[in-house]
């Protein structure tokens, strides 16, 4: 019995505190006492509209079915009114909160420079299609030609919808009329879409979808500054991330990149030293 009793300290023991610090729903008490206080209802997640939130493993120890979101499968859109706050019956989630402005889970940090399509110039929508020219529309997510095209359509300037209108038969371009341009599209070539889609007013203004999709994107979470590369005179936009962001994980769901080039991290808070130590030391070269 006492060979029992160690062996089950040895392998319980690391367990007791992860390592990892989870993305916690919105207004989520400082960690030790969220821990301390969620009783793992599980009642967050039953009312969580579109339903991201998840429960802890076995690896997270003491952690084990507290509610927590892996941004890259989806982010929190903090919803009118937060429900996952009000159903909470212990307070871990805190009830003072009441706008998802204010949540602070996190921070959204820029850890790929490299392969953000901002600093690079590429426009997202170009991007997306040439990659589902690359792997075959058959091969991915058949949601996303889908999602590209209604992109477009909310982009479009009036003048371009005219356009639209004439080319497909539609009444009007709007998302009513998505399946009748889609079925349109089918058997289209790719390249003549890609084409199609850099010749619109859109296509001049690179990658933002960090902002453009983020819940509170109002409060100007994501600022565009144009910088220069000093050694090639390439003009590009520098995404920084000011104090209105709470780490809702939209902007790194959304991120059209393979890996995200915006990730976000944990219990971060902004401040201006921190800030501008990321922006040196992801700047290109």
């Amino acid at each position: 019995m006492t060979g029992s009793a160690i062996a089950y300290g040895a392998v319980s023991v690391p367990l007791l505190r992860s390592r990892e610090i989870l993305l916690r729903p919105p207004s989520a008490l400082e960690e030790d006492l969220f821990l301390a206080s969620c009783i793992k209802c599980g009642q967050c997640l039953q009312v969580c509209p579109p339903q991201i939130l998840k429960l802890a493993g076995i690896s997270q120890g003491f952690g084990i079915g507290t509610p927590y979101l892996v941004p890259r499968e989806g982010g929190c859109i903090l919803c009118s009114g937060l429900p996952c706050v009000l159903a909470c019956p212990t307070g871990s989630l805190d009830h003072d909160l009441s706008l998802g402005k204010d949540a602070e889970m996190g921070l959204a940090v820029i850890t790929a420079a490299d392969t953000c399509l901002s600093v690079l110039g590429v426009n997202d929508l170009v991007y997306r299609l040439e990659n589902l020219k690359k792997t075959g529309i058959s091969s991915t997510d058949p949601t996303e030609l889908p999602d590209i095209v209604l992109s477009l359509i909310n982009r479009l300037t009036e003048a371009e919808k005219e356009v639209w209108k004439n080319l497909f038969s539609v009444p009007e371009i709007t998302e009513e009329t998505l399946p009748n341009i889609l079925e349109n599209l089918k058997g289209s070539d790719l390249d003549w879409l890609i084409s199609f889609t850099g010749s619109f007013t859109q296509a001049r203004t690179s990658c933002q979808v960090c902002l453009d999709t983020c819940p509170i994107k109002d409060e100007r979470p994501i600022v565009f500054q144009p910088k220069t590369n000093p050694d090639m005179g390439h003009n590009y936009l520098w995404p920084f991330v000011t104090k209105t962001c709470v780490g809702c994980g939209v902007c790194e769901e959304k991120c059209p990149t393979p890996i995200a080039s915006i990730t976000i991290t944990p219990r971060l808070k902004w401040s201006e030293k921190q800030s501008t130590q990321k922006d040196d030391k992801n700047r290109p070269a």
